[in-house]
């Protein structure tokens, strides 16, 4: 598995930018994406870690419910 890297653009589309199995160095390039980045122009950037890219954006995709702090499954 790896670390995988992607654009989340204003209206929530994905791009992928890069795919690096050690975290250290994936963590490098999204601080340097973040810091290069416009701030006006609203884009994020997000590191995942998946099997492949296409199911690292089905994880960022996924809509998660917050749950309380203290509740546990």
């Amino acid at each position: 598995m790896q670390y995988h890297i992607f654009e989340i653009n204003p209206f929530e589309q994905l791009g992928w930018l890069s795919s690096t199995p050690d975290y250290r160095e994936a963590r490098q390039q999204v601080r340097a994406y973040r810091q290069a980045a416009n701030a006006a122009a609203g884009t994020r950037y997000r590191m995942i870690f998946a099997a492949d890219p296409e199911h690292a954006e089905r994880l960022l995709r996924e809509k998660r419910e917050p749950q309380p702090m203290g509740e546990h499954e």
